[in-house]
């Protein structure tokens, strides 16, 4: 028989639409299951096991169908592999996989691993989308030299920023790996560039904290500028030094976390570092900056819900860093410079989590003790104790935020807008 006539044969049992399963050409079988809907089968025996996959769906008007001749391509293909010794349904899988050709195929590979790991993937991300892709992201990996690579951390260094410099440089240095891995590149040659000689430096452990005369200054700039610090995010500024949660424990949090009458707000072990819950006792002075958050939310159920189209439902990572970055005279992309602001009011550059620092350092100067002040900062213990030391010290975190809401609230001066009711 020809193939027109099995072709027309075949196109008959399609329409016919009696599911059948039919030996069409050897190893080739179609797989009708309705009118007009049928896939090609391919059957074969490897290693004394029977196997089978299927190559495609039947079809004449579409490049994604296939055809009687074009199936039957197809099983010519997978039995010369078998020939070979190659199982063809692991090499069909194989070349459905997508390609890794440029430093953003491999970066993406990179980053979606980490993103099953942990759960701070976003820094990865931040540093990746603002630092390296406009100038690596579309290069094959393999036309990428040492001056590509030098010219991303020299931008860094420019603005300032060695610690950025030596992540950007440790995040080119993992996806340069995933190529060697995946044999897109046979060398790796970021792996020659070093942190001391070629990026910023060696990492000092940061112990930037802010004295009172800097809050207070701080925050007369965040409220002369309100285009750039919102009143919601000068209310998160605030909850993060009254507080001392992560940042993004209090940006990403909901409603169903916080309970106003009872003054408390509950971290869930899936949202914190440490995989440790921790029930927050709400202070007295911090109330009406929820009970604010609660009318400028509106009917979000995130405490801090997105204000523009984001892959998050809440306020994202990097917008509260890049506000505050702003009044510094720090612009990334392609954003100008605006004025120092802080620096024309007295305050030396400081980070979000330079906030939580000054927390745990004003909570010393209180006259807290360590374990009350440790575990307020929901930090884990170590070895035996934290087996044994189940202690939440709830009524003693009480009295400590208590006592330090009432000594940086005057820093912060906050207008309420809403008329405070404490229970």
């Amino acid at each position: 028989m020809s193939k027109t006539d099995k072709s027309k044969q075949i196109e008959a049992l399609v329409y016919s639409g009696d599911p059948t399963f039919q030996n069409v050409y050897p190893s080739l079988y179609i797989d009708v299951r309705s009118v007009g809907v049928a896939n090609w089968v391919f059957r074969y025996q490897l290693r004394g096991r029977r196997c089978q996959f299927k190559i495609g769906s039947y079809g004449q008007d579409h490049e994604q169908l296939l055809d009687f001749p074009d199936a039957v391509k197809i099983a010519i293909d997978c039995r010369q592999k078998l020939n070979d010794g190659i199982d063809p349904k692991l090499e069909m899988e194989r070349q459905s996989r997508p390609k890794l050709i440029t430093f953003d195929d491999c970066a993406q590979k990179y980053l979606a691993k980490k993103r099953e790991q942990i759960r701070t993937a976003f820094v990865y991300e931040r540093i990746y989308n603002k630092e390296i892709k406009a100038h690596l992201g579309y290069v094959r990996m393999e036309h990428i030299n040492s001056y590509d690579i030098d010219n991303v951390i020299q931008r860094i260094l420019d603005t300032g920023r060695p610690a950025v410099a030596n992540q950007a440089l440790l995040l080119i240095k993992r996806v340069f790996r995933v190529a060697i891995k995946y044999s897109v590149i046979v060398s790796n040659i970021a792996q020659e560039f070093s942190q001391t000689e070629d990026a910023g430096g060696a990492d000092n452990k940061r112990q930037r904290f802010l004295e009172e005369h800097e809050i207070e200054a701080a925050f007369r700039v965040f409220r002369e500028n309100p285009v750039k610090i919102t009143q919601s995010s000068y209310i998160a500024l605030s909850l993060l030094l009254m507080l001392g949660t992560r940042k993004m424990e209090l940006l990403s949090a909901n409603w169903t976390q916080v309970d106003i009458e009872r003054q408390t707000f509950k971290l869930f072990a899936s949202s914190t570092k440490t995989d440790a819950a921790l029930v927050i006792p709400i202070p007295d002075l911090a109330i009406p900056l929820f009970q604010d958050l609660r009318v400028l939310s509106g009917h979000s159920e995130y405490l801090f819900p997105k204000r523009k189209a984001s892959q998050y439902p809440h306020i994202g990572p990097d917008t509260l860093n890049d506000a505050v970055a702003c009044l510094f005279g720090i612009s990334y992309g392609k954003r100008d410079r605006g004025p120092n602001r802080m620096e024309e009011a007295g305050v030396e550059h400081f980070t979000l989590h330079d906030l939580r620092r000054t927390f745990r350092t004003f909570l010393s100067k209180l006259g807290v003790n360590r374990e009350v002040s440790e575990k307020c900062m929901n930090h884990s213990l170590k070895g035996v104790e934290k087996t044994y030391d189940c202690y939440g010290f709830f009524p003693e975190r009480v009295k400590a935020l208590n006592k330090l809401s009432e000594y940086v609230a005057p820093l912060l001066n906050y207008k309420p807008l809403v008329a405070a009711t404490v229970g």
